[in-house]
C-alpha cells in the first residue's frame, strides 16, 4: 500500500514540476502555477546571480534564461552591446517576452549588458518591479592578467612567469594605454593571447631591439603599432617573429617544426605606423603553420626589406589567410609580398592540401616593381589560391596572378570579382594572361576614385561604379560602412 502511494506521490510530484516549466515556457496570465497566490505586491526583478547566459547547439546565439517571478505577466528585456560603455548600442530594445528566456546573436569579443524587468500582473494587482536587473556578460576569453599602461613589455614577461597550460593565456592592456618593448619578447611554447580594447586601441612601440615572437599559437589583435625605431636592415625583425628555438615537441614529419590547430597565429584587427620591416618572419628557422591569418588591419608599407612581407625562409604557411585589410606603400618598392622557402610545400610537412586566401583586400602601391609572391615549391594541383573581391592598384609588376600562380597552370585557382589597375589602366592583357592570369570572367579593370590615399584614406569614390556594385576591396572603405 505504501509503494503505491509513494508511487502516486512522485507522479503528482512530475506533473507540477512539468506544469510549473510550461507555465514559464509557453506564457501564464491564468496560471496557478505561475501565480502561486502572490497578490497586491510590487515585484522584484530576478536576481542577476539567478540569470543564465549559455551558447545554443551551433554556437551561433546566446541564450538568456532566468527563474519565475510569480505574481509576473511577463518579461521586458534590453540587450545592450556595450564594447564602448560610453556609447551603449541596443540590440534588443524593451521587448515582452512571455516566458522565462530569450536569445541574440552570439558575436566575438563582444561585452553585452542584459536587463531584465519583471512585469505586474493587473489581474492581481501585482506591481512592476521598479528597476531591471542588470547582468554583464562578455565573450572574450577571460584575462589571466591586465597589465597596466607604461609597462615595458619586455621586463613585464622577464620578470612574470607565465603559467603553463594547455590552453590559450589571455594579456590583455589597458585602453589607449602606451606601452613598450625594448628587447626580445619570445613567449616560447605558451599559447597566448595578447589583446587591446575594441574600442579603444593601446599601442606598442618598438625600440630597435624590440621583437615578438612565438614557438606556438598566437593571437595579437585590437593594437596600435608603432615599429618605427625598428631597421629595415636586421636581418630578424618583423611584427611578429617565430622562435630561434623552436619547440622540440612540435618537430614533425620533413623536419618542419608544425603547428598545428587548434593553435594558430592570428593578427587581428591592429593599425601600424608606416612599417619599414617584415610583417611575419620565421628567423630562417623550418617552421610550418598550419593556418595563418591576417584580418582586418591596415598596414602602411615605407622602405620594406626586400625579402619579403611575409617571410618565411626556412619554411611555409600551409593555409594563409588574408582578409579584410588595407595594405599600402608610401612610397614605390620591389620585393615580394609573400615569399616562402623554395621547397615549401604541403605533402612535404604532411598536409594533404595546402591553400592562399586572399579575400576583400585593398592592395595599394604594393611592391610595385616587385612580385606578389615566390614560393616554387607550392606549384602543385594540390594548392588552391581563392581570391575575391580584391582590388589591386599598381601591385606586382602588372603581374599580380601570374606571381601569385608562379608562372604555373598546376595551382588551382578559385577567383572572383577583382579588380586590377596599374598605370591608370586595365592591364588586361597581363592580368587576364589565357595561361597564368585570371580565367574566371569576372576580372575586370576600374580606377576606384580613392577619396585621399596618400594620407591613408582609400574610400570609394561614387565614380567606380563596378567596385561598389560588387562590394570589392576592404569594406571599411565601402561608402555604407
Amino acid at each position: 500500500m505504501n509503494q503505491f502511494w509513494n508511487k502516486h506521490k512522485a507522479h503528482l510530484f512530475i506533473l507540477s514540476v512539468v506544469l510549473l516549466l510550461s507555465s514559464c515556457i509557453e506564457g501564464y496570465d491564468d496560471d496557478w502555477t505561475f501565480n502561486a497566490g502572490v497578490k497586491n505586491t510590487q515585484l522584484e526583478s530576478p536576481a542577476d546571480t539567478s540569470i543564465v547566459i549559455t551558447k545554443n547547439a551551433d554556437g551561433s546565439e546566446l541564450i538568456i534564461t532566468w527563474p519565475v517571478i510569480y505574481g509576473a505577466k511577463g518579461y521586458e528585456v534590453s540587450i545592450y552591446n556595450v564594447d564602448d560603455p560610453s556609447n551603449p548600442h541596443a540590440l534588443v530594445d524593451k521587448l515582452f517576452v512571455d516566458g522565462c528566456s530569450t536569445n541574440c546573436e552570439y558575436l566575438d569579443d563582444t561585452k553585452y549588458r542584459f536587463e531584465i524587468r519583471a512585469l505586474g500582473n493587473p489581474k492581481y494587482n501585482n506591481k512592476d518591479a521598479e528597476a531591471p536587473t542588470i547582468k554583464n556578460h562578455s565573450t572574450l576569453l577571460p584575462a589571466y592578467a591586465i597589465i597596466p599602461t607604461g609597462t615595458d613589455l619586455y621586463q613585464y614577461f622577464t620578470n612574470n612567469v607565465i603559467p603553463d597550460s594547455t590552453l590559450e593565456v589571455a594579456y590583455e592592456l589597458e585602453p589607449n594605454g602606451e606601452y613598450t618593448v625594448s628587447g626580445p619578447v619570445d613567449f616560447q611554447k605558451h599559447w597566448i593571447v595578447l589583446r587591446g580594447d575594441k574600442i579603444y586601441h593601446p599601442k606598442i612601440t618598438y625600440a630597435a631591439a624590440g621583437r615578438i615572437s612565438t614557438t606556438s599559437g598566437i593571437t595579437i589583435k585590437y593594437i596600435n603599432f608603432d615599429l618605427s625605431a625598428v631597421l629595415p636592415t636586421s636581418s630578424d625583425a618583423a611584427v611578429l617573429s617565430f622562435s630561434s628555438t623552436p619547440d622540440p615537441a612540435i618537430l614533425g614529419t620533413g623536419s618542419y617544426y608544425i603547428l598545428k590547430a587548434p593553435k594558430s597565429v592570428l593578427i587581428y584587427s591592429c593599425n601600424f605606423n608606416t612599417l619599414n620591416t617584415r610583417l611575419i618572419n620565421d628567423n630562417g628557422k623550418k617552421y610550418c603553420i598550419e593556418n595563418l591569418t591576417v584580418k582586418n588591419c591596415i598596414i602602411p608599407l615605407g622602405a620594406i626589406p626586400t625579402d619579403g612581407i611575409v617571410f618565411m625562409k626556412g619554411g611555409f604557411i600551409n593555409n594563409f589567410y588574408f582578409n579584410n585589410n588595407t595594405i599600402y606603400g608610401t612610397i614605390e618598392s620591389g620585393g615580394y609580398f609573400l615569399k616562402y622557402e623554395n621547397s615549401g610545400r604541403p605533402d612535404r610537412a604532411g598536409f594533404v592540401n595546402a591553400t592562399i586566401n586572399i579575400n576583400n583586400n585593398t592592395f595599394y602601391n604594393v611592391v610595385k616593381t616587385g612580385q606578389m609572391a615566390n614560393y616554387p615549391g607550392m606549384n602543385k594541383n594540390t594548392v588552391t589560391i581563392k581570391m575575391n573581391k580584391n582590388i589591386f592598384i599598381d601591385c606586382g609588376s602588372n603581374y599580380v596572378i601570374r606571381r601569385l600562380a608562379i608562372s604555373s597552370t598546376n595551382i588551382v585557382k578559385e577567383l572572383k570579382d577583382n579588380c586590377y589597375w596599374f598605370a591608370g589602366a586595365f592591364p588586361q592583357v597581363n592580368e587576364v594572361d589565357p595561361s597564368y592570369g585570371d580565367k574566371s570572367g569576372t576580372a575586370f579593370g576600374e580606377d576606384p576614385q580613392f577619396a585621399d590615399p596618400s594620407n591613408g584614406n582609400f574610400t570609394i569614390g561614387t565614380g567606380a561604379t563596378q567596385i561598389l556594385e560588387k562590394g570589392c576591396g576592404d569594406p571599411r572603405w565601402l561608402p555604407a560602412n
